[in-house]
């Protein structure tokens, strides 16, 4: 992709007709979800000659819905490419792993991301961002740009209210910047993951769900005031 064409820029905008993406960052998806993914995966394509759909963190769905996914691939509808991103393949159904075919991409370590890291970088704060964000690179790279500190004073701060069920507390903690929000929402997401915050389901859909609006250009200020409300 270039990524300066008009189908490049609706893509990146969400709104080409042609390409979709469900996530990216659906921690846990339900049947109902997929069923409805299911049914815009047989709609004619509009603007090019294929359809794209993307489903981001394949490995967390639900028995029931990979099973639902797993028709759709059994059966695909023409000129339709699917894509499955997963983190742990093996987590997979075997039939649905049987019937797609695998490309695997080596993990980016921690040294391979400080060296290709500009020399005016410090490397001390480079690697504690790289470990902050939970061994992500393009986290790691969104918290080199907002300031370490910041971001995890920020972190902290919305932890912490969270678990006082102080909400007049979240309101100054408020990320107003698309970058801001997105990266925070990042690294929840990727504490969430990982076990090093434990909340309710219905909770970790709603940060899903507002990574995806703050991505898809929503107001980061009215998605960031909106999941407060749901995680109270």
């Amino acid at each position: 992709p270039c990524g300066n064409c008009p189908s490049c820029k609706k893509i990146t905008t969400g709104n080409h007709p042609d390409v979709e993406i469900m996530g990216p960052a659906k921690l846990s998806m339900g049947i109902e979800q997929i069923l409805d993914w299911q049914e815009r995966v047989y709609r004619k394509h509009y603007e090019g000659k294929y359809k794209v759909f993307i489903l981001e963190e394949g490995d967390k769905l639900t028995i029931p819905a990979a099973n639902a996914l797993l028709k759709v691939i059994e059966e695909p509808p023409e000129r339709t490419i699917i894509i499955i991103s997963a983190q742990n393949g093996e987590a997979l159904l075997p039939t649905i792993q049987s019937r797609a075919q695998g490309i695997y991409f080596p993990v980016v370590g921690e040294k391979e991301w400080l060296d290709s890291l500009p020399e005016e970088i410090d490397p001390l704060e480079a690697r504690e961002a790289f470990r902050f964000s939970g061994e992500n690179p393009e986290i790691a790279q969104g918290i080199l740009e907002l300031g370490l500190e910041k971001t995890k004073e920020w972190l902290m701060g919305f932890y912490q209210a969270i678990e006082e069920k102080d909400f007049l507390k979240l309101f100054p903690l408020m990320p107003i910047e698309k970058k801001e929000a997105e990266i925070f929402l990042q690294i929840m997401a990727s504490d969430i993951r990982k076990g090093k915050i434990r909340i309710h389901p219905r909770k970790i859909l709603a940060i899903g769900k507002a990574l995806e609006r703050v991505q898809m250009q929503g107001n980061p200020r009215l998605v960031m005031e909106g999941l407060a409300l749901e995680l109270f």
